[in-house]
């Protein structure tokens, strides 16, 4: 079972070249050659993970990441999208030998892709622990949990499983029904909770693992980016820190913990 989970990342910036040698000395990111034009494929290791896109003069959209969906018919997905009350933003669009997509949003603003490939096999399962420097969670943060809960529940059938981060804070786990981890937990889609003060807008967040948050968030500094969430633990999880680059695209590292 592959549907419903996020699979491909892609990088829209006013300069790509800059954002891909911030990438590249962050993660050690490598980029194909500009045969796709203004679009560049991201690999990390042995294994392509998203792209890098350089946005045209008459797009004014700020440098954002844009997570993709794996879904059974796109189409369907953006009938069902718009019925629960979201947004599309660009219509379902077919690449020949390459997928279908739809960019859309969500009744909070939060936007994300419905993706289906055109290659049989290539959004299968991938290993539960990620490797070094691929994508390894989405986070949605949103002005409205409880809607935005509610919508994911209805488009992609995914149940919300709310939990008690202590202080006042809930963190909600959007679970695959069905999908279970090997140890036998539930398996998440990603996790959403409520927009932080100063915060009025909604936005999906992705995570990249890292081997040393701290580290790699000090080399990110010191590269430009601006640090929006210092290193910080996350009890039974790991440590993460989050970002905007020097483009102004928000990220997060996970360094998850082992054992």
């Amino acid at each position: 079972m592959n549907k419903h989970r996020f699979v491909w990342h892609d990088l829209s910036t006013k300069d790509a070249e800059g954002s891909k040698r911030f990438y590249g000395e962050i993660f050690n990111w490598k980029f194909d050659s500009s045969d796709n034009g203004p679009y560049s494929h991201i690999t990390a290791g042995d294994e392509m993970i998203g792209g890098v896109r350089q946005m045209g003069n008459d797009e004014h959209q700020p440098t954002s990441w844009l997570g993709y969906i794996v879904v059974d018919n796109v189409e369907a997905t953006v009938a069902s999208i718009t019925g629960a009350g979201g947004k599309v933003h660009m219509p379902t669009t077919k690449m020949e030998n390459v997928g279908t997509f739809a960019v859309t949003a969500d009744p909070t603003g939060a936007v994300f892709a419905p993706w289906k490939s055109a290659r049989p096999g290539e959004d299968e399962e991938k290993a539960a622990m990620p490797k070094p420097f691929t994508f390894c969670w989405d986070e949605l943060v949103t002005t409205d949990p409880k809607a935005a809960v509610a919508f994911y529940e209805k488009v992609f059938g995914w149940k919300g499983r709310p939990v008690d981060m202590g202080g006042g804070m809930t963190y909600t786990l959007l679970d695959r029904p069905g999908v279970m981890t090997a140890n036998g937990a539930p398996q998440s889609a990603g996790g959403a909770m409520r927009s932080p003060p100063g915060v009025p807008y909604s936005f999906w967040i992705a995570y990249v693992a890292v081997d040393d948050c701290d580290g790699v968030s000090a080399r990110a500094e010191k590269l430009g980016a601006k640090v929006m969430v210092a290193p910080t633990d996350i009890p039974n999880v790991g440590r993460f820190a989050c970002w905007s680059d020097p483009q102004g695209a928000s990220i997060a590292v996970l360094q998850p913990r082992m054992g």
